[in-house]
């Protein structure tokens, strides 16, 4: 986590992109113990990524809910098994 204003780039942190790798493993539940904490404690510390985690996990969470079960209206998954079985 260097604060080497030539290490930032046009990212705003040098340890940008190791922050994003781990920030998407944690959104998939994927991430390692070590690579949650090392996270957590550079956001901590970073605003830059703080601000990438929490607009990642916004859109995760909209996903969710666009994307959640809905409800089928009746007769259309009876529908859709006879044609299914038609075709076959």
């Amino acid at each position: 986590m260097s604060d080497n204003p030539e290490n930032k780039g046009n990212s705003g942190c040098a340890e940008f992109n190791k922050c994003l790798e781990i920030l998407h493993l944690m959104l998939d539940n994927e991430a390692s113990d070590d690579q949650e904490q090392y996270l957590h404690a550079h956001i901590e510390n970073c605003m830059f990524c703080f601000e990438q985690y929490e607009v990642e996990k916004q859109i995760r969470e909209l996903l969710k809910t666009k994307l959640a079960n809905q409800v089928v209206p009746s007769g259309l998954a009876q529908s859709i098994r006879t044609k299914v079985f038609q075709s076959a």
